[in-house]
């Protein structure tokens, strides 16, 4: 991928975030509600710099869509026998932030 021309990178950063976005539509809670509060297609989001336009999503909203704001991960994307392990950190905050890793990836491109 090093030796990439500008364009033959352009074109797949674009096609994974294409991809990013179309799972983030279809696997999390927290991005489904998102997209429907905020007006955004998913389909509509096609390159890179689409993201520019969107709200942006900050730690205080990662917060609050994970335990112990909430009884669920809404950023979980996998069911729960893939998760591997569940890591949390305070960060600068001094509020913890969670996330989650998986076994295995589930993209298949």
């Amino acid at each position: 991928m090093e030796n990439l021309g500008r364009g033959e990178l352009d074109n797949l950063v674009d096609e994974r975030i294409k991809y990013t976005v179309k799972y983030a539509a279809e696997n999390l809670p927290f991005y489904r509600k998102w997209f429907r509060e905020n007006n955004v297609t998913p389909a509509d989001i096609t390159t890179h710099e689409d993201l520019l336009e969107l709200p942006i999503v900050t730690s205080e909203i990662i917060r609050n869509n994970q335990p112990p704001e909430t009884p669920d991960f809404r950023f979980k994307s996998a069911g729960w026998k893939d998760v591997y392990t569940v890591h949390e950190t305070s960060g600068i905050s001094g509020v913890p932030k969670s996330y989650v890793t998986v076994r295995k990836s589930r993209r298949t491109s």
